[in-house]
């Protein structure tokens, strides 16, 4: 087994993955692109919602085939490079270990570790891709989901994520009305993209759209900005595959301005972003998650680095 300095950094109860990949020696890696087999035409995909715990969706479902297998139920998330699978369920889909990997959470939680591997082939309902990189961590991901899909597995086509309708659906870029005026522009960095959001009044800063993330979320840096606000005393503990971390639960709604839509969530934590924001090379003021995201249709361009968010029942 080859050794490779890979970095994956992790958040579940809603878990992000962004990686940075510097490499150690001259070994080759396996296949960093996967390949689309089936046509370039519209397809939509029905989501279940993600209920870990009764009575509270945190996030949206997908069914997946890896390698045949049994249907997996993964966390669809846009904070995500690669699919991300714990050690046991990898077994069950006949996954063989590559590079080994370190994964690094918030603050001063210890490295966990895991492998890189490849996937023959990932179904997902009509949809097959082939030599797909997933990480394979020793620990659980996601308490209640098999696993994590990447939103930007679906770039080759433009992304229409209608949340209150449970549906995902995919048109090829040179079929779709795009309407460029209607998106706005975001960074993108690998897999991530980050929206520009306004938070109570003049303070801005770069947002994690996170449609795997169970919270909203600010960096201590951004809550000194806005004042202060109040934050509880107790912290809590969320477990992801780069172990446990710890955030602290705002205490009052926060105010977001993102792509042209007024967001006011009480659902908001305070996290440590530090190591995230170095490895890619932006300075993160937080996560838009799926709080913010689920009461609207989101639609993403890859190619071009754009995103939309329009309430429900608005024409596409």
């Amino acid at each position: 087994m080859r050794l490779t300095a890979r970095f994956r950094l992790c958040w579940c109860v809603g878990l992000w993955v962004i990686s940075s990949v510097p490499r150690l020696g001259s070994a080759a890696t396996p296949a960093e692109q996967p390949h689309l087999l089936s046509p370039l035409r519209p397809y939509t995909l029905r989501l279940s919602s993600f209920v870990p715990s009764p009575g509270k969706a945190v996030g949206v479902l997908l069914k997946v085939s890896i390698n045949g297998g049994r249907p997996l139920r993964l966390l669809l998330d846009s904070g995500a490079e690669h699919i991300v699978l714990p050690a046991g369920v990898a077994r069950t889909v006949s996954l063989s270990p590559d590079s080994r990997v370190s994964l690094i959470g918030f603050g001063d939680s210890v490295p966990a570790t895991g492998f890189l591997a490849v996937a023959r082939s990932v179904e997902i309902g009509p949809l097959l891709f082939r030599d797909y990189p997933l990480d394979v961590v020793d620990h659980r991901v996601v308490d209640g989901a098999d696993g994590v899909l990447p939103l930007a597995l679906f770039s080759d086509f433009l992304v229409r994520l209608d949340f209150p309708a449970k549906l995902l659906e995919l048109t090829p870029y040179d079929e779709a009305d795009e309407h460029h005026e209607r998106f706005t522009r975001a960074l993108a960095v690998r897999a991530a993209l980050f929206l520009r959001a306004v938070l109570d009044g003049p303070h801005t800063g770069y947002f994690l759209l996170d449609t795997g993330a169970a919270h909203n979320a600010l960096t201590r840096a951004t809550v000194n900005k806005l004042g202060g606000p109040g934050i509880g005393s107790s912290p809590r503990f969320v477990q992801g595959a780069g172990g446990a971390s710890e955030v602290l639960q705002m205490k009052s709604p926060v105010h977001f301005r993102a792509a042209g839509q007024e967001i006011t969530s009480d659902d908001v934590v305070m996290v440590d972003l530090g190591t995230f924001s170095r490895y890619n090379g932006v300075e993160v003021a937080g996560l838009l998650g799926y709080p913010a995201l689920s009461r609207f249709v989101v639609t993403v361009n890859y190619r071009d680095a754009l995103i939309r968010m329009e309430p429900a029942g608005k024409p596409w």
